[in-house]
């Protein structure tokens, strides 16, 4: 009774104070919800739509049972307060809703509201409205992952009651340097603030707030100098600053004096100004730490070891040296440890083996050595030790840890598997479901194998295919490539339906059995079993994979027709190669439009006939590779239209005709190889088509200083393309993988005449021309000393006339020349690298005198090398000097001899002129020796 009293009077005290409430309270009958607030909901629920693209896991839309005449606070994500009524407290988040918060929504007439949660919809097209800021009892407002999208407006820095701000995940959404400042400043109650993938831009100027427990600014792209005081706010917990990649950090200043409440700290793609400092131990609080690809260098400190608290340690993606401390044995508490490329050497740290809660281990492209040994731990998930240089035998017993789904031991150097890895096939054809394989030991143990998700077992020199992988159901990623596997693929595996596959590659082992089975999911996105000895023909059931990226069967002894439905199975596909088969017939015909093929390689079969038309439908072609088969065939001047083709190979076909003129105003503009060589093209050069080779043009200062290749990517998934054969330098070569920067024109064994035209030497970039073998007649252009890239020069058994031009000379990369067989005239030019060529370059041209021939140039000097200048300018005299040979001289003086004796003939006939005549007679009289007198005495 008294307890009744006691709330009677506080209501009645509240009444007094608030009259209009309690008018409102009477009209309310048995609902405690306020008219006004259930009206608000109601008409802010009906600027929505449902969506399930609006969602997130165990979604589902609140807003559907939202009924006028129910009490709306007992509906979905309302909360109400126990008083008053009044709505305190909104949480739709994953509710599904779909559409554009106005600045005049119902919403914010909810004035009562301490709590707002709209996470996880999709209000594209919002902005945060300065609306927001008439909420002012808002202790917690989370908008986050719903593609708000503007400016965060100042007003969010009024709400001075706010305890928890989260923004994050709205892409398009950017803070105001001013009012990012503002908030740090005002909002001094701030203990959780997230703000990751929201554009900030700016530097941390400011001071965080010591009441700060949580602070996300991941992805905002804040720039300049960590303020120093981070590390050092009493209450902070967890502190996310990754992917800012002009952040500078510096851990110097850790003091070990503090007591440090950090629990977990991520400076992931940060930059660090210094090396890891000792004092990292210092911060003995911490569970998780990520400082992976920040550009840390120096070693690993041994203070790392006094964070025995972690569970979590990423340190990869650096430059970080030495040995893996022994300290790491310490961390018995650690699950996650990656450590993975960075520049770590020592033999393989033997105190990893005793984790006994390790879960995920990453030791991967380093410069490990030695040998593994036996993990102690059974329950390890992941181990990724690829790309290092591992010795010895791989230890049977990491295959049996029974949790283990991820292994990768690939590019290490090892000699295979210790005894006794794989399972023996006749007891399994006794028990084929059974889960327990024997495993033969000294012990006689039966050992159960896991069910491995990824296996990696690339280079290392494994002899046998695992039978284990009979009970691999989830088998996702397999690569046994390169290795010494020999015989056929298992038929258990070729039969065994593996729905999750997504990536197997068997290349560069010895596999002979046929294809015609091979296990491909419609998952399936690379197949590579590329570099065996595989037979048959290619079974139609590939094109049964429509999600296929990648497909490499090159380097076997495929025969027969290409299946039709190879041009068309996969919209996916971007890379195709059946290189080097004994595939014969015509190429598919069936390339549709909107493929997104990029490189497609038949070279090296006996394929016939025409080109097909339909490949002018793969708009994203760059690499087309044709050579050595029969096609017969014009030209292909309509793969113009291909914008994107970097690579034409059409070599050593029955390609016939001229090459014509081309139809579009820019074709192949990104052309940088083109090898037409042995074909029966005929005609001249086309000036038009050479002069938009314009990936051609670039001059050495604006070529990539970075090593770059091409390659194709499908899923996630990258593949160098390979096997690319050009004659370079006078040698065939097969490129493995093919240069971004690669600029080749071959055009050798055909029948084309003419001059060679000027325009190549705007190809400024050019690396290798070949035109050797044709009908090419004139001189040797002397534009061609402006090619500053050019390596290789192969204009043999032509019908070249006149002089070497002495530009040439200029060519400082040139490492290769070949001018023989021509008709080359006068003294080769000396200086650079022509004084190392051979005689070889220059034979079979009879008129060429000096260095390296044995052929002596008399008087005749070789002119001095030509300046670089000289060799951009017009040749308006250069006709003259060109013909003024030793037989215009031989002309010259055969002409004035027969002059002079019969003018000289006339001249003593006639006796005029009288005094030339008496000079001539006076120089031809006998001259009398004088007489010597002697005096002789009587």
């Amino acid at each position: 009774m008294k307890r009744q009293i006691t709330v009677f009077s506080a209501l009645l005290f509240f009444f007094l104070l608030h009259p209009q409430e309690a008018i409102c309270f009477t009209f309310l009958g048995d609902h405690l919800c306020r008219h006004d607030d259930a009206l608000a909901l109601l008409q802010f629920k009906e600027m929505f739509s449902i969506s399930t693209y609006a969602s997130c896991d165990h979604s589902y839309p609140k807003t559907t049972r939202w009924k006028a005449d129910t009490d709306c606070c007992n509906w979905d994500g309302v909360t109400c307060h126990n008083v008053t009524g009044r709505v305190i407290g909104l949480d739709l988040s994953c509710g599904q809703l779909q559409g554009v918060i106005h600045r005049n929504s119902t919403l914010f007439h909810l004035f009562h509201l301490r709590r707002l949660n709209l996470a996880f919809n999709d209000f594209t097209g919002s902005r945060i409205s300065h609306r927001f800021g008439s909420l002012k009892g808002l202790t917690h407002l989370n908008l986050s992952y719903s593609n708000f999208q503007g400016e965060v407006v100042s007003e969010i820095s009024h709400l001075s009651n706010l305890i928890a701000l989260d923004l994050s995940a709205n892409d398009l959404l950017r803070y105001e340097p001013s009012n990012f400042e503002a908030m740090l400043q005002n909002l001094t109650h701030l203990r959780e603030l997230s703000l990751s993938y929201v554009n900030i831009s700016s530097d941390l100027r400011v001071n965080f707030s010591s009441s700060l427990t949580y602070l996300d600014l991941s992805y905002t792209e804040i720039t300049g100098n960590l303020p120093s005081n981070a590390f050092h706010l009493p209450n902070m917990q967890v502190l996310l600053l990754g992917g800012n990649e002009n952040l500078t950090v510096s851990l110097s200043k850790l003091n070990c004096s503090i007591s440090y409440s950090l629990k977990q700290l991520d400076l992931w793609r940060t930059s660090f100004s210094t090396a890891l400092p000792n004092s990292i131990g210092c911060i003995g609080s911490l569970n998780s730490l990520n400082l992976g690809y920040s550009q840390i260098s120096g070693v690993i400190p041994e203070s790392i070891g006094n964070l025995t608290q972690l569970t979590e340690l990423f340190l990869d993606g650096n430059y970080l040296l030495g040995k893996i401390p022994n300290k790491f044995s310490i961390l018995q508490k650690i699950s996650t440890l990656s450590l993975g490329h960075n520049l770590l050497s020592g033999k393989f740290p033997k105190s990893l083996l005793n984790l006994m809660h390790l879960d995920f281990l990453d030791l991967s492209s380093n410069q490990l050595t030695g040998e593994i040994g036996d993990f102690k731990n059974r329950l390890l998930s992941e181990i990724r030790l690829q790309n290092n240089q591992l010795t010895g035998s791989i230890p049977p017993s990491i295959f049996t840890i029974p949790t283990l789904s991820h292994l990768d031991l690939s590019a290490n150097h090892f000699n295979g598997v210790g005894q006794d890895l794989f399972v023996d096939f006749n007891q399994l054809q006794k028990n084929p479901l059974q889960t327990e394989a024997p495993w033969h030991t000294t012990n006689n143990v039966s050992i159960s194998y896991p069910d491995f998700a990824y296996l990696g077992l690339s280079s290392c020199q494994i002899k046998e295919f695992p039978e284990f992988l009979r009970n691999s159901e989830s088998l996702v990623f397999l690569d046994l490539s390169n290795n010494t596997i020999l015989g056929e693929i298992p038929s258990w595996f070729m039969s065994k339906t593996f729905d999750k596959l997504f990536y197997l590659n068997l290349s560069h082992n010895f596999l002979t059995s046929t294809i015609d089975q091979l296990p491909v999911a419609s998952s399936m996105v690379y197949l590579d079993v590329s570099s065996n000895s595989l037979q048959g023909q290619i079974p139609s059931s590939i094109c049964d994979s429509n999600n296929l990226g990648i497909l490499d069967l090159s380097n076997n002894n495929l025969s027969d027709l290409i299946p039709q439905c190879l041009g068309n199975f996969s919209q996916n596909l971007d890379i195709m190669d059946l290189g080097n088969n004994r595939l014969f017939g015509t190429m598919p015909t069936t390339f549709s439009k909107g493929s997104s093929l990029r490189f497609l390689m038949l070279n090296d079969n006996q394929l016939q006939g025409p080109l097909p038309q339909s490949l002018a439908h793969c708009k994203d072609l760059e690499l087309l590779d044709l050579g050595n088969n029969k096609i017969d065939d014009k030209f292909p001047i309509w793969l113009e239209i291909l914008s994107n083709l970097e690579v034409l190979v059409l070599k050593s076909n029955q390609f016939h005709g001229t090459i014509g003129s081309c139809q579009t105003k820019s074709p192949f503009p990104r052309l940088r190889i083109i090898d037409a060589s042995h074909n029966e093209l005929t005609g001249s050069l086309p000036e038009d088509i050479i002069s938009n080779f314009n990936a051609m043009k670039s001059s050495k200062h604006q070529q990539k200083e970075l090593v770059q290749y091409m390659t194709g990517e499908s899923f996630g998934v990258y593949y160098y393309i390979h096997s690319v054969g050009l004659f370079i330098k006078g040698a065939e070569y097969s490129l493995e993988r093919v240069l971004i920067a690669q600029t080749v024109i071959d055009f050798s064994g055909n029948r084309f005449e003419g001059q060679i035209p000027e325009i190549i030497g705007f190809l400024h970039s050019l690396q290798t021309l070949t035109l050797s073998l044709n009908n090419f007649s004139g001189g040797i252009p002397r534009a061609l000393g402006n090619l500053s890239m050019l390596e290789s020069l192969d204009l043999s058994w032509n019908q070249l006339e006149g002089t070497i031009p002495r530009e040439l000379v200029n060519l400082d990369f040139l490492g290769f020349l070949n001018l023989s067989e021509n008709h080359l005239v006068g003294p080769i030019p000396r200086g650079r690298h022509f004084d190392t060529f051979g005689d070889d370059s220059y034979r079979g041209n009879l008129d060429l005198c000096g260095f390296p021939l044995t052929k002596d140039c008399g008087d005749t000097e070789a002119p001095p090398p030509a300046t670089p200048w000289e060799a951009e300018e017009q040749y308006d005299d250069s006709e003259f000097f060109d013909g003024f040979t030793w037989k215009a001289v031989l002309l010259g003086y055969g002409c004035g001899l027969v002059l002079g004796l019969v003018m000289g003939g006339l001249i003593f006939l006639t006796g005029k002129p009288r005094w030339f005549v008496l000079i001539v007679e006076e120089s031809f009289k006998p001259r009398r020796r004088p007489r010597k007198w002697i005096h002789i005495r009587t």
